[in-house]
């Protein structure tokens, strides 16, 4: 009697099935849906579900847009692939199987793969052979939704178990040392006060490396003979890009 909502569904015997709840129990309390898409409670079901991978060294899972005031996104992984093309809210993909790897999963707007809306570390390196179901969860905007849960993704294995793929904002750098002067020949570089670069030397090159992204970085350059932070000859305050690759 205390029901909030009833769904009648019909089952195939011997079937394997996944059902995900959601929306929201009063629509016009929250933000819309930018694509038009009821937002109203709901049950998505999805049959065909698997429970392990054919391969013990892939992970398959299926991915379910399920952030009600959040657009039609791309889900990439980072230098990988494309994943999910155009999802809408409440679409659910097919399978997609990938190496148990650890991935940075960007999520774009469909139609501007260059704008980043977040971006998540997905380790799967320990899920080989098995599947999940990924599915995006929250707010994008909690302020306009009564400050329900933000925005996020997370996987449920098939024993039940729920993962949350943590944020994470990082950058793809490289420095080059081009300072001909015969003082700077050798010198060492300090991020935030931690040295990334020891007796760094003049004509060479880092390869590319990650740094974080979406906050201020304070770069200090010293002789290569410092003993810390506080050797340093310059300082420079830099912010950079999620996603993007940059030389200095």
């Amino acid at each position: 009697n205390d029901t909030l909502k009833n769904f009648s569904v019909m089952l195939a015997s011997g079937q394997r099935y996944v059902a995900i709840a959601n929306g929201v129990l009063n629509p016009s309390s929250f933000a819309s849906n930018p694509d038009g898409k009821s937002i109203a409670f709901t049950l998505f079901l999805k049959d065909n579900i698997r429970n392990a991978s054919s391969s013990s060294t892939d992970v398959d899972f299926i991915g379910v847009h399920g952030a009600s005031d959040a657009p039609t996104v791309d889900i990439i992984a980072r230098n990988v692939a494309n994943l999910v093309d155009n999802a809408a809210y409440g679409d659910i993909t097919g399978y997609l199987t990938v190496p148990a790897s650890s991935y940075i999963l960007d999520v774009t707007p469909g139609a501007d793969n260059t704008t980043i809306v977040a971006s998540f570390i997905a380790d799967l390196s320990t899920l080989g052979g098995g599947a999940a179901v990924v599915f995006a969860s929250g707010f994008l905007d909690p302020m306009m939704n009564q400050n329900g849960a933000a925005f996020g993704l997370w996987a449920a294995l098939p024993n039940g178990t729920v993962v949350e793929f943590p944020t994470t904002s990082t950058a793809r750098l490289q420095v080059i040392h081009n300072a001909a002067d015969p003082g700077a020949a050798s010198v060492d570089v300090y991020v935030n006060g931690a040295r990334l670069l020891d007796d760094f030397a003049f004509r060479t090159a880092t390869p590319y490396i990650d740094v974080p992204a979406g906050v201020e970085l304070n770069i200090g350059v010293a002789p290569g003979t410092s003993t810390s932070v506080a050797d340093t000859l310059k300082n420079f305050q830099v912010s950079l890009t999620n996603g993007q690759t940059y030389v200095a």
